[in-house]
């Protein structure tokens, strides 16, 4: 029998309006507070999640640090971290954790195990995550160096598996220096230096290193002790969900920050779109303005990169939720912690959300699939036929067969889905395991920030291609900025670069950048317009541009031959590599030119800059560069070679590619 329930009795004046102002105050706090951003709700789930791993000392523990930029770094630790888990169960802590997050100097010589999965980015630099360890540990080696301060990381032991493309000259520059900095300040390698090259297979390059990982822990019982016996628990990461009523008030997807990075976006206006090539062109490549002039905080130099936040198409975002099975106004909010939360997941995004939202802004589904997400699928799928293959598809047995029907056929996840129907994870798991976040995307801004300080330009090449399976894929980011009209709103954010002018602008210059390699260069000949506008002396600067015809690609034409005319380009060099039979490109005009530019670059300071293609166009670019100074300072083969080096050496070469 429940207890009588008694009626309070009427407030006295004195306490009816105190309690009201405490109302009105406790109200006022919740709606000053600041509004939850991406950054802190992730370094919150990480000092949860450090905090208790340091209470348990009684546990050997390994710590996985990842540097990440698109997020292969980021599902390697973790899919490592999973593999570890099952291999000694319980009796062993495993930590992955994002690096820019983790107190390097207090916790790192402490440490017994301690995996770096570091990611080269641009021309050989750390990933943004990343960047003030690697600058750290860099300033510890140093002082090790110069006898400041002692080794101080004896008695840890690490392991290195660096993530790059060996299409880039400075291939795992971060994943080399991270191994020969721990060992420079004392720490034991436990395994050898991985190299994960993505222009071949680096989930094989991965394997390959776990695999020489695993031995090496074997053969070293005290650092993790023993497997445990029949293994640990292999339950895939899942997010608990929290089901809300249709037209719940939506968060807003993204803070609403200052731009200042990734985590911190603000939602900038779109101002204009505009086409770039003509109708015959048969391809698009478009301008779009992004006016910052709301946020005074938001500043930007010319030769920065623009990041920004893309959303899935509406086409998209429909099929996804059909796979689902959930409504498109299906409301929910995820949660890390509680029942139903599994394993290690991102700080969820922010909740209430509309499932339209989430899919639009967070799930990369028109990537392929890895074997970690088709394990997950296999987990919810009713079929025992479809479940069978999804685990045969990411099991080393499988591995032939997951060539086949996903790598060589470029089958998306959205594609691997409507193969197999009666896989349907639930958000939680879908969101955790199966879908990758969509990461931001880069692009090097094309204005100039002296001419256009409030006014964010991308030149932007509109990804179209028919994929082995038939599917016509739409890039996601330069589809949407195609599709984008004037006032709509994006997140964006800028991040820094060092592909900068020379400081002082009477220094020649040399630029090789085609089709939107360009858009750096649009911005230093207006950075140069500017300074001349402004009567100060501009030294001579020769641009090398390529697209195919004049009558299809000629971005900002008009634009170009006007620097020429008023002396902001000293000569303009472009080739058309489909208007002739003989292909014609930046680097045949460089050579036919090189005496001209060998004499430029003898000049004190002069500057060489490329941007654009890292595959081809930019190794083009670097052997003519060799094949001029052979031919016109009388150098054989390595000496041309040491002296482009040493221009690169002495900041006098700069690179933006991809």
């Amino acid at each position: 029998m429940e207890p009588a329930t008694v009626a309070p009795g009427p407030l006295s004046p004195g306490i009816a309006v105190a309690s009201l102002v405490l109302l009105v105050i406790t109200l006022l706090l919740l709606y000053l507070k600041p509004k939850s951003s991406i950054k802190s709700a992730k370094v919150e789930l990480v000092r949860r999640a450090s905090t208790a791993a340091e209470e348990d000392l009684s546990k050997p523990s390994v710590r996985i640090l990842y540097g990440t930029q698109t997020g292969t770094a980021e599902r390697f630790s973790k899919q490592l971290g999973n593999e570890l888990r099952r291999k000694y169960g319980d009796g062993t802590l495993v930590e992955v954790v994002d690096i820019e997050n983790y107190k390097a100097e207090r916790r790192l010589p402490k440490e017994r195990l301690v995996l770096f999965l570091m990611a080269t980015y641009g021309d050989g630099e750390p990933t943004d995550n990343a960047a003030d360890f690697y600058s750290w540990v860099c300033n510890e080696v140093e002082d090790v160096e110069n006898g400041v301060k002692e080794r101080h990381l004896e008695g840890v032991h690490y392991g290195v598996f660096g993530l790059g493309n060996k299409q880039y000259e400075h291939f795992n520059a971060v994943g080399k220096k991270m191994h020969t900095s721990m060992e420079a300040l004392g720490a034991t390698p436990v395994c050898g230096r991985g190299d994960g090259d993505d222009d071949d297979s680096i989930d094989d390059d991965f394997e390959k290193w776990c695999t020489e990982l695993f031995a090496a822990l074997d053969a070293q019982p005290e650092l993790l002790g023993a497997a445990a016996v029949g293994g640990g628990s292999d339950t895939a990461a899942a997010y608990r969900v929290e089901l809300l009523a249709a037209g719940s008030k939506a968060a807003s997807p993204f803070p609403h920050g200052n731009g200042s990075s990734a985590h911190d976006p603000y939602w900038a206006v779109i101002s204009e779109v505009r086409e770039l090539h003509t109708a015959a062109s048969g391809r698009s490549c478009v301008h779009v303005e992004i006016d910052i002039s709301g946020n005074s905080q938001l500043k930007y130099e010319t030769g920065d990169h623009l990041g920004m936040y893309a959303r899935n198409s509406e086409q998209v975002v429909a099929g996804m939720a059909a796979l689902l099975g959930l409504p498109l106004d299906t409301s929910f909010k995820l949660h890390t912690e509680g029942e139903g939360a599994s394993g290690d997941l991102d700080a969820p995004f922010p909740g209430p959300i509309q499932l339209s939202t989430a899919l639009a802004y967070f799930a990369d589904v028109l990537s392929s699939p890895h074997k970690d997400a088709l394990l997950a699928l296999a987990s919810c799928a009713s079929e025992p036929q479809e479940a069978e293959r999804l685990r045969l598809l990411a099991s080393a047995a499988g591995k032939a067969q997951y060539t086949d029907y996903i790598a060589k056929q470029q089958r998306s996840l959205l594609e691997v889905m409507q193969d197999f129907p009666s896989a349907k994870p639930s958000l939680g798991l879908f969101f955790g395991s199966v879908a990758p976040r969509l990461a931001p995307r880069y692009y090097s801004i094309s204005s100039g920030a002296a001419k256009h300080p409030r006014s964010v330009h991308v030149t932007c090449a509109v990804v179209r291609d028919v994929l082995p399976t038939g599917r016509v894929h739409d890039g996601v980011c330069s589809s949407y900025l195609q599709r984008c009209k004037p006032g709509e709103r994006i997140p964006v954010f800028i991040r820094r670069s060092t592909f900068k002018l020379p400081s002082s602008p009477a220094t020649p210059i040399v630029m090789v950048g085609p089709g939107t390699g360009l858009a750096p260069f649009r911005g230093f000949i207006q950075e140069r317009t500017a300074l001349l506008e402004d009567a100060a002396e501009v030294g001579p600067a020769v641009l090398f541009f390529g697209c195919r015809n004049r009558a299809h690609d000629y971005i900002y034409e008009a634009e170009l031959e006007g620097a020429v005319e008023c002396g902001v380009l000293s000569q303009l060099h472009v080739a058309f590599s489909r208007a002739a039979p003989a292909k014609d490109y930046v680097q045949h005009h460089m050579e036919t030119h090189g005496a001209a530019v060998w004499e430029l670059l003898q000049q004190p300071g002069a500057c060489v800059y490329v941007c654009g293609d890292a595959k081809n166009m930019a190794k083009d670019v670097h052997r003519a560069l060799i094949g001029i100074a052979q031919n016109n300072g009388s150098m054989s083969s390595s000496q041309a070679e040491a002296w482009v080096k040493r221009l690169g050496d002495g900041g006098r070469y700069h690179k933006d590619v991809w």
